[in-house]
């Protein structure tokens, strides 16, 4: 495996673990036995988690865009990344 390769699993591997614990953060959120508080700070934590998923997006569409690794490259490793990169390049343009 090359190191282009290497450094997008790595960075995939990172995607994957924000967007679970994105996901879940919003299950707790709808949960129906919170109390005011625990909603509020819920809330609070999952715009934090958007806010470090967004981030780390578009630090993978930056190298994309700085030619570091295609966007090719990231397809290879996973489409659903690429579609996500691909959206953050578009916005960009």
């Amino acid at each position: 495996m090359d190191a282009k390769t290497n450094i997008i699993i790595q960075l995939r591997d990172i995607w994957l673990q924000l967007k679970r614990e994105k996901e879940e953060l919003v299950i707790k959120l709808e949960s129906e036995n919170l109390s005011d508080d625990e909603k509020e700070d819920f809330k609070i934590a999952v715009e934090g988690a958007d806010k470090v998923y967004e981030a780390h997006i578009k630090n993978i569409a930056m190298n994309v865009k700085n030619n570091f690794y295609s966007w090719k490259d990231v397809e290879k490793v996973d489409s659903e990344l690429a579609i996500e990169i691909e959206k953050v390049l578009q916005s960009d343009s």
